[in-house]
This record gives structure tokens, C-alpha cells and sequence, in this order.
């Protein structure tokens, strides 16, 4: 994965603010798929997350953020979550969330699309949000499956 290191007065808000209006060759292009949260995320979704360690993830610190229209029911374990919603793990790899590695989605699907995944379907992103994989992606689902109960297949406690 891309590490970017990103000077303390920007942080790591303002360094997704960045990379997310990009628009060099590393950058997603007209043939390839948009990330599930779109370019600027930061402009809607919620931080529903603080900076934390997380060994499910390479040993990276990771921020979480909802999209809006979902985050609360996430917060307060309001599962199922409706078809739609949308997590996005930021990957940093310093314990203060300055230096992105990258990211990681999960979208909710319509019922019945994905049975064995709670209709949920991942993407892993680099650090300029270009998607690198995305569907039913094994090491996701590996950990995923593992959080059902009560859970909807988020790990994640906020």
C-alpha cells in the first residue's frame, strides 16, 4: 500500500480533503470503479470513530466514518442496517491518524445479493482512493463472518 505522510498542521481531515480532489494518473479514472463513499466523502460522512489500533487491519490506526443517512443507526447498534449504507475504515499507519495508507469500504446491498456476506460487498482502497479490489473479498469476509451476531457484520465498535 501507499503511505502518505502528511505535515501535523494539515492532519489527516485535511490530507483526505486532499486526496480525494486529486486528479493525477494515480488517481481513479473514467473506466475504473468509483469508490462506494464517491470522491469527497468528507464533505457528508460522519466520524463515527475515533483514531484507533486495529490488528484486523495490516496494524494500522483506523478512522471510521458512516455515510450520513445510516450513521446514527450504526452508533447506537440499530442492526440490521438498511440497504445503502456505507463504512469507510481510513488506514493510517502512525498512532495518531496523520499518514493515510489507504482505505477500506463496506456497502449494504439489496436482500438476498449476497447470502453468505448479510448482502454486504467490500472495497480496498489505496491511499488515493483508487479501488484495488472490490465484491465479496475474502480476507474481509474471513473476519466478517465472525461478527453477526447482534453485529450485521461490522467489527468495528464506535
Amino acid at each position: 500500500m501507499i503511505s502518505i505522510r502528511w505535515p501535523a498542521a494539515v492532519g489527516a481531515i485535511g490530507a483526505l480533503v486532499l486526496l480525494t480532489h486529486c486528479s493525477d494518473d494515480n488517481t481513479i479514472g473514467s473506466g475504473d470503479p468509483e469508490p462506494f463513499y464517491g470522491r469527497d466523502f468528507l464533505s457528508t460522512y460522519i466520524q463515527v470513530r475515533e483514531c484507533r489500533f486495529s490488528s484486523a487491519h495490516d496494524g494500522h490506526n483506523i478512522i471510521v466514518f458512516a455515510d450520513p443517512d445510516n450513521a446514527s443507526a450504526y452508533v447506537d447498534g440499530s442492526y440490521p442496517l438498511p440497504v445503502g449504507s456505507v463504512l469507510v475504515k481510513v488506514l493510517h499507519t502512525d498512532p495518531d491518524c496523520t499518514e493515510i495508507a489507504g482505505f477500506v469500504s463496506m456497502r449494504k446491498g439489496e436482500s438476498q445479493s449476497a447470502l453468505l456476506t448479510g448482502d454486504w460487498s467490500w472495497q480496498e482502497l489505496d491511499a488515493r482512493n483508487k479501488v484495488l479490489q472490490e465484491g465479496q473479498l475474502p480476507s474481509c469476509i474471513g473476519c466478517h463472518t465472525g461478527c453477526t451476531e447482534g453485529r450485521d457484520f461490522t467489527c468495528t465498535d464506535p
